[in-house]
C-alpha cells in the first residue's frame, strides 16, 4: 500500500484566494477571511491599532472617504500608491505611528486592501493579516476551529507576489491545526519557502515593489516585511475594524 495520508474529514481547511477576482470560487460565508495587503494597507492598519486607533472604517471609494471627512472623521489611504489630495494620511505605516491618533476613528480607502475587505463582506469573520501581526494572528486562528480563507488583495484584481508569499507563511504556520490539500495553498507555501530568508531581494522585480521604489518608499517596504512588530488583530465589527486584543492592553 502506498504511504499517502488520507484526507481528514474532521479538521477544518485553509484555502488561499490569490486575488479578489477569484472570491466567488470559495465558500466565503463558511470561512474566517484573512485579508492580506502586505505593501501596505494591512501593515499600516496594524501600526494604527498598535498606536491606539480605536476604529478604522474601510471604504471602497475616495468619494465615500471624503464624505466621512465632512462628518469630522480623519481619512487616510491612497490610489496607485500615492496619497490622495485632501486626505489626512497616505498609506505609509509611518503615518500611523502618531500618539495623537489614540482613540480616533479613521476612514480609509486603498487601491486594493479595502476593496478586498468589501469583497469578503459575507465571511463569518474578517480579520487583517500582515507580517507585523503574523504570530499573534496565527495563534488566534489556530484556536477558532473554522475554515480559513486567506485572501490576497493583489493589485487591481491581479495576483501579486508579496501577498502570495505572506499567505504561504500563514499556510506553513497553520499546518499544525488545519488540512492543506488545495493547490493554491501549496503554491503560496512553496513561494514563501523560496523567499523566506531574503524576502526583499526575492520581491525586487515584482510590480508593486518596483512601483513603491519609484515613489521613493523603500523604507515602507522594509518596515512592512518585518515580523511581529505590532501584535494586534484587526477584526471587522459592525462595519469597521477594531483591535480584538485592545482589552488586553
Amino acid at each position: 500500500m502506498l504511504g499517502f495520508s488520507p484526507i481528514s474529514k474532521k479538521r477544518k481547511r485553509v484555502s488561499v484566494c490569490l486575488t479578489p477576482a477569484m472570491v466567488d470560487l470559495f465558500k466565503v460565508e463558511e470561512s474566517i477571511a484573512v485579508v492580506i495587503d502586505v505593501l501596505r494597507a494591512t501593515s499600516s492598519m496594524c501600526v494604527a491599532f498598535d498606536h491606539g486607533v480605536e476604529r478604522i472604517i474601510p471604504v471602497e471609494s475616495i468619494e465615500d472617504c471624503m464624505a466621512y471627512r465632512q462628518q469630522g472623521f480623519l481619512v487616510g489611504g491612497e490610489r496607485n500608491g500615492e496619497m490622495v489630495e485632501g486626505f489626512d494620511f497616505g498609506n505609509s505605516p509611518f503615518s500611523y505611528k502618531n500618539p495623537a491618533l489614540k482613540g480616533k476613528t479613521i476612514a480609509m480607502t486603498t487601491t486594493n486592501g479595502t476593496q478586498a475587505i468589501h469583497a469578503v463582506s459575507h465571511a463569518k469573520k474578517i480579520v487583517v493579516g500582515s507580517f507585523a501581526n503574523i504570530s499573534v494572528l496565527t495563534e488566534w486562528l489556530g484556536k477558532q476551529d473554522e475554515n480559513i480563507l486567506l485572501v490576497c488583495s493583489g493589485w487591481k484584481n491581479r495576483i501579486n507576489l508579496e501577498d502570495t508569499i505572506f499567505a504561504g507563511a500563514m499556510v506553513k504556520r497553520l499546518r499544525q491545526w488545519y488540512d492543506l490539500h488545495e493547490d493554491s495553498a501549496l503554491v503560496a507555501e512553496t513561494l514563501f519557502k523560496a523567499a523566506n530568508f531574503r524576502k526583499r531581494y526575492f520581491l525586487k522585480n515584482s510590480s508593486h515593489f518596483q512601483r513603491l521604489m519609484h515613489l521613493n518608499l523603500q523604507e515602507d517596504v522594509k518596515y512592512c516585511l518585518r515580523k511581529d512588530t505590532h501584535p494586534v488583530i484587526p477584526i471587522m465589527e459592525n462595519g469597521s475594524l477594531v483591535n480584538l486584543l485592545a482589552s488586553r492592553k
